[in-house]
Order: C-alpha cells, then structure tokens, then sequence
C-alpha cells in the first residue's frame, strides 16, 4: 500500500509536468497574453520593493495552541480561585492543537509555475462536556465529545497558471500514528442520563478506542497504512476581468475557493485499546428498603486490547475568500473575509462553520503585520503576528488569543503561538 501511494503520486505529478510543459511549448504565445503578471494585482516597484524568493527553505516552523470556554489566564493565576458556575450552563469546552513543519522547500520558476516539498506533524485535541451534565440537568442520552489524532504527512506543492486562473494542487501522503474516538456501538465517548419521569434513573456510558499506528518494540516504526488526501485551490481576478476596477478602482479584488485535505482515501489502523465502563445504573435508585441481594457494582470499567480495522481521513475543510485591495490596487493593503465549512470526524456533530476577516499592511514587502478575526475549529480566534523579510531571511511570528465561547475570547481563555524561519533567494 505504502509503494503505490508513492508511485500514484509520483506519476500524478510527472504526468502533470509533462501536460504543461507540452502547452508551454506549443503555445507559448497565448499563454503570455493570458497568464496574469505582476501589473494584474498592482504590485509596487522599484529599489527598495524586496522581491519575492524564487528557492525558499523554512525550517521549525510551528503553531501551538489551547482553549476552553471556562477560566481565563487572569483567573487561573489568582491567590484565590473562584469559580462561576453559572457559565457551565453551556458545557465546558477544551481544545489543544499543534502544528510542526520540521522541513519544507519551495522552487518557482520563471514561466509562473512552482514546486515544493513539505512534512508536517499535526495534534489535535477535543473535550467538550455537556452543560446537562455538569449542572446534573434532567437528559435523556446526552452527549459529550472526547477525541483526538495524531497525523505526519508529506506534501508535495505546485502551483501554476490556466490563462487567468492560478491554480493550486497539493497531494498529501499521510499516516495516522493516533486516534482517539467513540467504539461504534456508541453515538459518542460519554453519553449521560438522568430520568425522573419513573422514579430516579442517573449513570455515565463512557467508552473510548485509543489506536495507536506505531510500534516501539524494535525501534520506532509506523504501522497503520498511508493515506491520501489533496489540497486544490483556484484564484481568479474577478474585479479586473468584469471591468469594475476601471470605474470603481478601490474595488479591486480576487476571489478564490480552497478544498483542503480533500479525502482521496484514508489511512487504516487496527491495533487498540479499548476503555468502556458505567458510572451509575440504568434503574431507579433505591434509598429505602434497598434489595441486599442487588449486588451490581456502581462502577463498571474495562480496559482491552484488540484489533479492528479503523479508517482515518484528516479534517476537511472547504473555504471561499476575496481578497480585496481597497487603497486603489496597492498591495499595502489588503483585507481578506473567509467563509467556508469544516468536517472533522473527532466530533458527535461532524460540520461546523468556518468564517472570519483578516488583513495584512505590507510595508515593501520588509515588513508585514497580519490582523484577524476569525471563528475556525470550532473556536473564536482573535490573531496578530509580524513577518520581517529581508528576502534571504524571513522570520514569522504571531500570537492569538482565543476561546469556544465569543465572550471568552479576549480575556485568555485560550492561547495560540506560531513561529518560522525561512531561507532563500
């Protein structure tokens, strides 16, 4: 399985290569009337503009991240914790993510195609825990999600030119080394139950397969089998090509629609450890005349390895954007609105929106400051970050603050850092 991925993928982009090189060959002319230049998005000029690299190196480029919807930063590092319970209502909420590119490289090339290369460890972590059970709410099969994955992949990037679209298209080959999710007899980890319509009935399902895709006994080797996914995107100058920027030149904008990790098929597992158990009992509790006989435990739990085949895709995402220059086409500033979808399998309501508006004021392309407001993951992202370029050295930092719930957001309920290096010329 493992040598076909690879192949599958080499010859996708050998076959790739030769189709556009053939067109460049034998139609060279239309495609320079129709590829678009720099001039199609206003790019400044002169000495002190730092142009873009053609070769880019990056190395230990990371994000990490954490939030829940409860306590900020400020409340947790108080001498005395007080805790509101009424903001429990809705549930408690706590995510973890990272993000590591150890190594990635970028090459473009003069007839406005390029390639690259890049490897990638992505963690995600999910804890959601219904309000109803918090506040012991009367429920009836409520669910809550505990989840989590672990993926390493390899990215092979390319982009380039179909008359005036910029075309994007990035297969992925990719292992899931962990995953954490519901056994299938269950709509979700926990499920919890508290009935008074016929006397009182209270208890917590709780059950969780934790695969594992590696093994250590001779070494660190991987076990699961490789899978698929590709990230396509297209990139079009609507303003400029319907005629709206030559009446209305702050109207100048491009609009474009990204599917990432689009599944092409998934990476299998089946190596696990199950951990299924009851805390409480599914019949009415009994505080008189209580049968001595009754000798059911209270607290049930089992913890087994097995073996059953699971099969693993990354988060799929589908997103549309604009990307607007309102300063009449210069690219000092731009402004970004998003909105799109997210499926992610971790969790008992698989789609979830995706929606936010970012800009970015680009000082020569020396100096860039990235500002964005954005609800992704399922979380309220409020980012800031800085890019210092001096073309043969780049470096990408930022910071976010973040939180499930909207309230939470800009008080340190949650934390996000990203950091970047990048090399070339």
């Amino acid at each position: 399985m493992r040598k076909l991925s690879l192949i599958f993928i080499a010859l996708f982009f050998v076959q790739l290569f030769c189709v556009f090189a053939d067109n460049n060959a034998s139609s060279a002319n239309s495609l320079d009337k129709n590829k678009p230049k720099d001039t199609d998005k206003a790019k400044p000029k002169g000495p002190l503009w730092i142009k873009d690299r053609s070769f880019e190196i990056g190395l230990v480029n990371l994000h990490v991240s954490f939030a829940n919807s409860f306590l900020s930063l400020s409340e947790i590092f108080q001498d005395v914790i007080i805790l509101d319970l009424d903001k429990l209502a809705n549930g408690f909420n706590f995510n973890l993510g990272a993000n590591i590119t150890p190594f990635y490289f970028k090459f473009k090339l003069n007839n406005g195609m390029a390639f690259g290369l890049s490897t990638d460890i992505d963690a995600i972590g999910v804890l959601n825990i219904s309000g109803n059970m918090l506040n012991l709410n009367e429920a009836i099969k409520d669910n809550s999600d505990i989840g989590g994955a672990v993926f390493s992949s390899i990215t092979v990037e390319s982009f380039f030119h179909v008359q005036k679209f910029k075309v994007k298209i990035n297969p992925s080959l990719f292992y899931a080394l962990a995953y954490i999710t519901p056994t299938r007899n269950m709509p979700s980890s926990v499920v919890y139950t508290l009935d008074y319509s016929d006397g009182t009935v209270a208890y917590i399902d709780y059950a969780m397969r934790i695969y594992t895709g590696y093994s250590t006994d001779n070494g660190f080797s991987i076990t699961s089998n490789p899978g698929v996914d590709f990230t396509i995107g297209a990139e079009y100058p609507l303003a400029k090509e319907i005629g709206l920027t030559n009446t209305m030149p702050f109207l100048d904008f491009d609009v474009g629609l990204d599917l990432i990790n689009f599944p092409f098929f998934p990476s299998t597992m089946d190596s696990y450890k199950q951990i299924k158990g009851r805390l409480g009992k599914n019949k009415q509790i009994k505080i008189i005349n209580k049968n001595d006989d009754d000798d059911d435990s209270f607290f049930s739990n089992k913890i087994i390895d097995g073996k059953e085949e699971v099969k693993v895709s990354r988060p799929f995402k589908m997103i549309t954007w604009i990307d607007w220059r309102p300063l009449f086409g210069s690219k000092f500033l731009t402004v970004t609105p998003v909105i799109g979808f997210c499926y992610n399998a971790l969790y008992y309501k698989p789609f979830s929106l995706e929606v936010g508006l970012n800009s970015c004021l680009n000082l020569r392309n020396l100096f860039l400051i990235k500002l964005g407001f954005n609800y992704t993951d399922r979380m309220f992202v409020n980012s800031l970050g800085f890019v210092l370029n001096f073309k043969a050295f780049e470096l990408d930092i930022g910071a976010d603050l973040r939180s499930q719930n909207s309230s939470q957001a800009w008080s340190g309920a949650g934390l996000g850092v990203n950091f970047g290096l990048k090399f070339g010329w």
